[in-house]
């Protein structure tokens, strides 16, 4: 399903749990929930991040706070609520302490400065509903069919190269595994396993099985003139078949990594709306 070049942002309750929704084509189309496993996953990561390393109440608070978003029925959280699950504090009097207000500001700017430096290409954020109550929104665009739908299982290859490039053409596997992964538009074999695949001559059919990839990206990287360039294919892990590669040319490894990442999401979109 193709994504509209105008998009609205829109809240509502499903199923008594508060999301934030992406609207899809037109505005015409129903609004995209995030789904309940991507929430949790994506908790997962801010609470591991660096930025929230030194913060361990604030985990606590956040963690709590989603628990709170994800139930059934969910309703704002009171500051009394808050003080004596998370702060601890039994003798909390709303009219007279700003304690909770206090470790919401800093909560809020917490997660303001994850999505401004290792959040800024997540798929999903954290905002606030109303009140304490916390929900989550699509950060671009997004269609129903790859909101909703089991994610595709993908095993990145290592690239083959000229054992002069062997470095970059590694440093590129990593960024399209990264990126793939912060877009969180496929499940994806660990890159140790990939790397298990270097300088092997099979099946990929036979590849995909071992390690229950639905779909392999095979690659080669070369010098044309001053550039890299990159020839991508996308393999169908079942049938070993693949349609019209792509390429791409650019100073270095970081470079290629964005067009291949975009061109792999528009690929694996097209899979999942056929």
């Amino acid at each position: 399903m193709p994504v509209a070049d105008r998009v609205t942002m829109a809240r509502v309750a499903a199923s008594g749990v508060s999301f934030a929704l992406a609207c899809v084509p037109n505005g015409d189309g129903p609004p995209v929930p995030v789904p309940e496993r991507f929430c949790r996953a994506h908790l997962e990561r801010v609470t591991s991040s660096a930025t929230f390393a030194r913060a361990e109440q604030l985990r606590r608070l956040l963690g709590w706070l989603v628990e709170r978003a994800l139930a059934p029925g969910a309703r704002p959280p009171t500051e009394k609520e808050i003080a004596e699950t998370i702060l601890r504090r039994r003798d909390f009097d709303p009219q007279t302490d700003s304690l909770v207000r206090k470790e919401m500001s800093r909560l809020r700017e917490k997660l303001a400065q994850y999505y401004a430096r290792e959040g800024a290409r997540d798929r999903v954020r954290i905002c606030h509903s109303g009140g304490y109550l916390l929900a989550f929104e699509w950060a671009g665009l997004v269609d129903e069919a790859t909101a909703g739908a089991d994610l595709l299982c993908l095993l990145v290859l290592p690239f083959r190269s000229h054992p002069d490039l062997a470095a970059q053409a590694n440093r590129l596997a990593e960024e399209l595994t990264v990126g793939l992964g912060e877009l969180g538009c496929a499940a994806l074999v660990s890159p140790t396993t990939a790397l298990s695949y270097a300088g092997r001559i099979g099946d990929v059919r036979e590849f995909a099985a071992e390690c229950g990839a639905d779909h392999l990206v095979e690659g080669s990287l070369e010098w044309s003139d001053t550039q890299l360039r990159a020839t991508l294919w996308l393999v169908d892990g079942r049938s070993g078949r693949t349609e019209r590669p792509a390429r791409f040319s650019a100073a270095d490894a970081e470079a290629l990594a964005g067009p291949a990442v975009s061109w792999l999401h528009e690929q694996i979109a097209r899979i999942h709306v056929n």
